[in-house]
């Protein structure tokens, strides 16, 4: 892929890419919540865990878009997902 093939595709996966796991964080804290895991630990402690789990509907949304052959929102959300991977890598062994 080139920059000079970017498409509107290729932005709304990104954007959903990075979008998703936002929303799933706080349904990841609020289920461990429930099930008796303190926030604290959750916030301070686990946070590289946190994301990872949140990326997992990231998987959903490649799968729906090689199951339509659209390639560029694939793309887009593969894009979006090594981002994650970064700040799960920068949090995990960095901070």
């Amino acid at each position: 892929m080139n920059l000079r093939s970017w498409s509107k595709h290729h932005t709304f996966g990104l954007l959903s890419g990075l979008f998703s796991p936002v929303v799933f964080i706080p349904l990841i804290i609020f289920f461990s919540d429930l099930l008796g895991n303190p926030l604290h630990w959750f916030l301070y402690v686990e946070k590289s865990k946190i994301i990872s789990l949140a990326c997992i509907p990231n998987l959903a949304w490649f799968h729906l878009s090689m199951k339509r052959k659209n390639y560029d929102f694939g793309m887009g959300v593969i894009l979006a997902t090594i981002l994650y991977l970064l700040v799960i890598i920068y949090y995990k062994f960095l901070i």
